[in-house]
């Protein structure tokens, strides 16, 4: 599957970004969630209704005799700015006749209590996919020899292997205590020119988690990681949309003489702007109908990124591959 990328794309990589703002990044907006089990509560962060940031709370509303699991994840006003940022702390388990280690774990993440284990990823098609890096703040409260881990990659589902291949992939590791503050920048590589369509973001108190099996991960009770204002960092002057309004195709990619847009519904006033990697705006086209069919040849080749507005309105984001 593997493609390595262009020498181009590697000089995109390095490219000065900008930053963009995930949903909720600075952690201030929390959900209470009662367990419907019995009266035990806990938060989770959540943004009008969306959330970008999943926790394995859940574990904590399972019933007797498998639940209820502890709460890894806390509100905390111990933190970097603002008024809140999140606590997360790991801790073993009783599951049934056997004892589990459940990490604090904070990111792109859903759990499937049915079968143990986090589902990682959110989709997003090529939409705001492209990150360069993920950064933020951070403190640590290791016990012990723990270590906690800050981990970002894109991916794409590989039909033909039924499992996804990593595109780009980004990972810091802390061995010892943080007490105050402090920035992490964690830099993506990228291996393939493949459009991914999943983008994932993790914080784990305890590096030893094992994301194939949930019930194999390693640590020590009480290590404890503090996170606050996180972030993306985008291509310079390319604006990402994590949270599209009108789903979009673009076909053929990579692509030669054209490139068609297909919109999930109708707009009013539709526009496609197409720009270069560094910001160049290189092509417009009024989408009055659901399908409209640009002209790209002269365009060197290399990654493209589009915006779909309707007027001043960002609708969707994406990008594609001139070859």
């Amino acid at each position: 599957m593997k493609k390595f990328l262009s020498v181009c794309l590697f000089a995109f990589i390095l490219n000065a970004g900008f930053t963009q703002v995930i949903p909720n990044g600075n952690l201030e907006s929390w959900d209470s969630i009662h367990s419907q089990f019995s009266s035990i509560y806990w938060r989770d962060p959540s943004f009008a209704g969306i959330n970008w940031f999943g926790t394995l709370n859940s574990l904590a509303g399972l019933p007797a005799p498998m639940g209820p699991g502890p709460i890894t994840v806390a509100r905390t006003t111990d933190k970097y700015s603002g008024t809140y940022a999140a606590m997360l702390t790991s801790h073993p388990m009783a599951l049934g006749t056997i004892t589990i280690f459940v990490p604090g774990m904070l990111g792109t993440a859903d759990l499937d209590n049915a079968n143990v284990r986090a589902i990682i990823g959110k989709p997003c098609q090529s939409l705001g996919c492209n990150p360069l890096r993920f950064k933020g703040y951070y403190k640590y409260q290791p016990v012990g020899s723990d270590s906690c881990a800050i981990i970002a990659y894109v991916s794409k589902w590989n039909s033909g292997t039924h499992q996804r291949d990593v595109i780009a992939y980004g990972k810091m590791v802390q061995y010892s205590a943080v007490s105050t503050y402090t920035p992490f920048d964690v830099a993506l590589t990228y291996y393939s020119a493949d459009v991914p369509d999943s983008l994932s973001f993790l914080m784990v108190a305890s590096a030893g988690i094992n994301f194939v099996n949930f019930m194999g991960s390693q640590g020590n009770d009480g290590s404890t990681m503090f996170v606050d204002e996180v972030s993306l960092e985008y291509p310079s002057g390319i604006e990402q949309s994590l949270m599209p309004d009108v789903s979009i195709k673009v076909y053929p990619n990579p692509a030669n003489d054209y490139v068609t847009f297909e919109l999930g519904e109708r707009v009013s006033n539709g526009m496609i702007e197409i720009f270069t990697v560094e910001g160049k705006l290189v092509r417009t086209c009024i989408m009055n109908d659901i399908k409209s069919t640009v002209r790209i040849n002269g365009l060197a080749s290399g990654t493209y990124y589009f915006n779909l507005r309707e007027g001043k309105h960002l609708l969707n984001t994406g990008s594609f591959i001139v070859k």
